[in-house]
C-alpha cells in the first residue's frame, strides 16, 4: 500500500498556525509525525508529554566538553511543534526528529559555525520560516530577499511588513486545515521564482530532512506527515530525493551532545532567540490560543482594565467595553477580518491612557510580552549539580521566578543564614541569579538585601558550572580555590576569601588562606596591603554572625597590619595630588578597619604610622592633612596639638598647594571639626584673611573640594559662625576702633568658599 504524505510548512510561533495544524492532524490521522528538530534531541523530547512539564520551556542542547556550544529549543503552549507532540500522545502515533542534529551542527567549521550564533541568542544560520521562525522585514528589496523571501510577497500585497502579512491572511484563519496547502504552493512558487543560493549549513539541513524522510517512508508507514518550516517544505518531497544527500553528509565532524529540558519565560520568547526565532507578543497569542474567537478582545481589554486599577488608574468596565469597540473599528477601517494585538494596544491608549502610551507600559509588559515561567519538574534527566540546586530551592522555598523579587534576609534566623549561603555560593559559580543590594536603614551586618530574577540562560550557566563539583557547595568550594590560585594580588584573594566565608565555604578557606599567605610574604607594595585589610576585616566581622571559623583570617591579619604600618610612611611622599587620591582612598578603609578590629597594638601600631605621615615634610598635603584628623577622630591628638599641627601646616613658609590639599584632606567628610573647635576655625580664618587677593582667587576653586562633602546645615552654620566672627568685636580692641564695613568684605568669599546662596 503506498504511503500518504503531507507537508504542513510552519513559519513561526503562531496560535493560527497551531490550530490550523491541529485541524490537519486531525483530518489527516498520521502514524508518524516527523518534526523539524534537531534529530538529538528527540530522546528529550519524548518526555514533553509529562504532566509537570509546563510550557513555555526550552530543550537545553549542549556539548558537556565545551559548553560555549549549545542551542535552545522554546516552545509555547500555543507552539505548533509542542501542540503536534501532544496530539501524537493522545492518538498514539510516533514522533521523529528529522534535522541536522546539533552534534553536527556544533561540529561545522569556519564559515558554517560562523553562520551559528552565540550560546546567548543561538538562531539558524538562514531565513528558516520553520517552527518558531518570525524574521523582521527588509526596506530594501534586495534586504528582504535576503533575511525574508515572504516580504517579496508582501511588498507585492501592499504591505511593509511581511509579519502582518502572514498575520492578515493566514494566522487568522485558526483551524483551517486546507492553509497548509496554500502555504506550499507559496513557497514553491517562491523558491522557483526568486532561485536564491542557499548557505552550505541549509543545503546540509535540507539533505539530512530528505534522508530521514526516505528512511521513514522505507518503514512502511501508511500516513506520514512532516512539520517543518514553509521554507524547507518544497523540497522535501519524494520526486526530489537526491542520491548526493548521503555523500553530502559522509564525514562531518561530530561532537558529544547532551540535552535537557529548563523552564523559558514569555519575555525570551519574544526575543529573536533558540533554535528559531521570537514571536512578538507571546501573552497575546497565549489568550488568542486559549479563549474563544469570540471572547478574545473582551478577554484582553478587561485584564489590561483590571490590570491599570490595580495601579489606582481610572478605568471602568465602561473604558473596556468603549475599547473593544474601537478596536473593531480600527480593524474594520484597516481592512481586517479580527483586530490584532495593534488594533488592541491603540485602542487601550486612546480610552484607558488618555492618549498617553506611558500608563499602558504595564499592559505591555503584562498582556503582550507576559511574564510567564514556565516549569520543569525534577523526575527529568538532569545534571547532579541542577539536581542539588533544585533541591536547594525546594528547601529554602526560593522558587525561580522571572520577575525581579527582593529578598529581605535576617542572617540571624538559620533558614535565612543557609538561602545567604546559597545566593553567594551561585555568584562565585557566575550563577548571578542574585543581586546585592545596598541595605538602607539596617545594620549590614545581621541584614541582607537581595533582588532575586531567574533568566533562562542561567541554567546554561548551572550546567557549565557542573564541572566544578556535583553540589553547589563542592562546585563552589572548587571554583574559589581555582580563582584563587589564578589571582596575583592580595587584594583579589582577600577579595574572594570575603566572598568564600559569607559563602561558608569551609573546604575552601584553608587553600585561600595559604594563598594570601603567599602572595602576603612577597608583596611590598603598600597600596596592595592597604586594599588587602578591609576585607579581610569584613571576614571577622561576619564571622561573628555566620558561625564561620576566622582563626586562620586572624592569623593574616596579624601579620599584616606590622607590615603596612611599617611602609605606609614612605608610601605617602613624593606623589602628586593625583596619585594621592586612591591611595587616601585606600588608607581610609584600612583606618575604619582598623577601628573595628578592636586590638589595642594593631592600633598603636597604626597610630604610630599616621603619626609619621603627619609630621614628615615630604608626606603629600592631602595625606598629612587626612593623618592629622585621624588622630584628631580617633583622641590620639587634643585640640591643642592639632591646632599647633594645622598652624604649622598653614604657616607663610609653607607653599599654598601643599596648605590647600592639606586643608582638603584635614576637612574630609565632617565640617563638625570646625564647628565646635573655634580656635582651629580661627586658625583657618587667619590664614585665608592673610592670603593676597590673587592667590586667594586663585585657591578658590581648590579649596572648594574641601567643602563638598558638608552637609548643608553644616555649611550654614560654617557661614553663621563666620558672620558672627567678621561683625564680633577683637578681644584686644576697642568697639569704636573697629571698621565694620572694612570687616564686611570678606563675607561675599566666604559665600563663595561654602558654597552657600548669599
Amino acid at each position: 500500500m503506498p504511503t500518504d504524505l503531507r507537508l504542513f510548512g510552519i513559519r513561526h510561533h503562531g496560535p493560527g498556525s497551531a490550530a490550523s495544524l491541529v485541524a490537519a492532524l486531525d483530518a489527516f490521522r498520521p502514524d508518524i509525525v516527523l518534526l523539524e528538530c534537531p534529530a538529538d534531541a528527540e530522546a528529550a523530547l519524548a518526555t514533553a508529554t509529562h504532566p509537570e512539564l509546563r510550557p513555555p520551556v526550552a530543550l537545553l542542547v549542549y556539548n558537556p566538553k565545551q559548553q560555549g556550544q549549545a542551542s535552545f529549543l522554546p516552545f509555547a503552549e500555543f507552539s505548533p511543534e509542542w501542540q503536534a507532540i501532544q496530539w501524537c500522545a493522545r492518538h498514539a502515533a510516533h514522533v521523529r526528529c528529522m534535522d541536522l542534529p546539533m552534534a553536527l551542527r556544533f561540529g561545522l567549521k569556519d564559515a558554517v559555525a560562523e553562520a551559528l550564533a552565540p550560546p546567548s541568542a543561538p538562531e539558524p544560520a538562514a531565513p528558516d520560516l520553520g517552527p518558531a521562525a518570525e524574521t523582521p522585514a527588509a526596506s530594501e528589496p534586495a534586504d528582504a530577499l535576503e533575511a525574508d523571501p515572504v516580504a517579496y510577497i508582501a511588498r507585492l500585497a501592499g504591505y511593509a511588513d511581511s509579519e502582518q502579512w502572514w498575520e492578515t491572511h493566514l494566522e487568522h484563519a485558526p483551524g483551517n486545515a486546507d492553509t497548509f496547502a496554500v502555504v506550499l504552493d507559496l513557497m514553491t512558487t517562491l523558491r522557483e521564482e526568486l532561485a536564491r543560493p542557499e548557505t552550505e549549513e541549509t543545503l546540509l539541513r535540507e539533505a539530512f530532512m530528505r534522508e530521514t524522510l526516505r528512511a521513514t517512508l522505507g518503514q512502511g508507514y501508511a500516513r506520514v506527515a512532516v512539520v517543518c518550516g514553509a521554507w524547507h517544505a518544497p523540497v522535501l518531497q519524494p520526486e526530489l530525493f537526491k542520491k548526493e544527500d548521503k555523500a553530502r553528509l559522509k564525514g562531518l565532524k561530530k561532537v558529544p551532545t547532551e540535552t535537557t529540558w529548563i523552564p523559558w519565560t514569555y519575555e525570551r520568547l519574544s526575543f529573536s532567540s533558540g533554535y528559531g526565532a521570537g514571536v512578538l507578543s507571546p501573552a497575546w497569542y497565549e489568550v488568542l490560543f486559549s479563549q474563544p474567537r469570540a471572547e478574545v478582545l473582551t478577554h484582553w481589554m478587561v485584564q489590561a482594565t483590571r490590570l491599570l486599577r490595580g495601579q489606582d488608574v481610572d478605568a471602568s468596565s465602561a473604558h473596556a467595553i468603549e475599547g473593544v469597540r474601537l478596536a473593531a473599528a480600527l480593524a474594520a477601517v484597516r481592512g481586517l477580518t479580527l483586530p490584532g494585538i495593534d488594533e488592541l494596544q491603540e485602542a487601550a491608549v486612546a480610552i484607558l491612557g488618555g492618549g498617553y502610551a506611558e500608563p499602558l507600559a504595564l499592559v505591555h509588559r503584562a498582556l503582550v510580552i507576559g511574564e510567564k515561567l514556565g516549569e520543569v519538574p525534577a523526575g527529568l534527566p538532569a545534571t547532579p549539580l541542577q539536581q542539588d540546586l533544585a533541591q536547594q530551592q525546594k528547601t529554602l522555598r526560593l522558587k525561580p521566578e522571572a520577575l525581579p523579587k527582593p529578598l529581605d534576609l535576617d542572617l540571624r534566623q538559620p533558614t535565612q543564614l543557609d538561602r545567604s549561603h546559597l545566593l553567594h555560593r551561585l555568584r562565585l559559580l557566575d550563577i548571578t541569579w542574585g543581586k546585592p543590594e545596598e541595605v538602607a536603614g539596617k545594620s549590614g551586618t545581621f541584614h541582607e538585601l537581595w533582588k532575586l530574577a531567574w533568566q533562562p540562560e542561567l541554567a546554561l550557566a548551572v550546567i557549565e558550572a557542573g564541572r566544578w563539583g556535583n553540589t553547589v557547595l563542592a562546585a563552589a568550594a572548587a571554583r574559589a580555590t581555582a580563582r584563587a590560585a589564578e589571582a596575583t594580588t592580595l587584594e583579589a584573594v582577600s577579595q574572594l576569601l570575603e566572598d568564600a566565608l559569607r559563602a561558608d565555604l569551609g573546604p575552601a578557606i584553608p587553600a585561600l588562606v595559604a594563598r594570601l599567605e603567599s602572595i602576603g610574604a612577597s608583596t611590598r607594595d603598600v597600596a596592595h596591603l592597604l586594599a588587602a585589610l578591609p576585607p579581610l576585616v569584613q571576614v571577622l566581622r561576619y564571622g561573628n554572625v555566620r558561625r564561620t571559623d576566622t582563626q586562620q583570617v586572624a592569623q593574616v591579619v596579624q601579620q599584616l597590619v606590622p607590615r603596612l604600618c611599617i611602609g605606609l610612611p614612605a608610601a605617602c611622599t613624593g606623589l602628586d595630588y593625583a596619585a594621592a587620591q586612591p591611595l587616601l582612598a585606600r588608607i581610609e578603609a584600612t583606618h575604619q578597619a582598623i577601628r573595628l578590629l578592636e586590638n589595642p597594638a594593631h592600633a598603636a601600631d597604626w597610630y604610630a604610622a599616621l603619626a609619621a605621615v603627619q609630621r614628615n615634610a615630604a608626606s603629600n598635603g592631602l595625606l598629612a592633612g587626612a593623618a592629622a584628623r585621624f588622630l584628631f577622630d580617633a583622641q590620639q591628638a587634643d585640640a591643642a596639638a592639632t591646632a599647633t599641627t594645622l598652624g604649622l601646616a598653614l604657616a607663610p613658609a609653607q607653599p599654598t598647594d601643599y596648605a590647600t590639599a592639606w586643608i582638603e584632606g584635614f576637612l574630609r567628610g565632617s565640617g563638625l571639626l570646625l564647628i565646635h573647635h573655634r580656635e582651629l576655625f580661627g586658625l583657618l580664618d587667619t590664614w585665608l584673611g592673610n592670603l593676597p587677593e590673587d592667590t586667594f582667587r586663585e585657591i578658590v576653586p581648590l579649596l572648594r573640594r574641601a567643602f563638598t562633602d558638608f552637609s548643608l546645615p553644616e555649611r550654614r552654620q560654617l557661614l553663621e559662625l563666620a558672620s558672627r566672627d567678621a561683625t564680633a568685636p577683637v578681644a584686644s580692641a576697642d568697639e569704636a576702633d573697629f571698621d565694620w564695613e572694612r570687616g564686611a568684605l570678606v563675607l561675599p568669599g566666604l559665600y563663595q568658599l561654602l558654597g552657600v546662596p548669599s
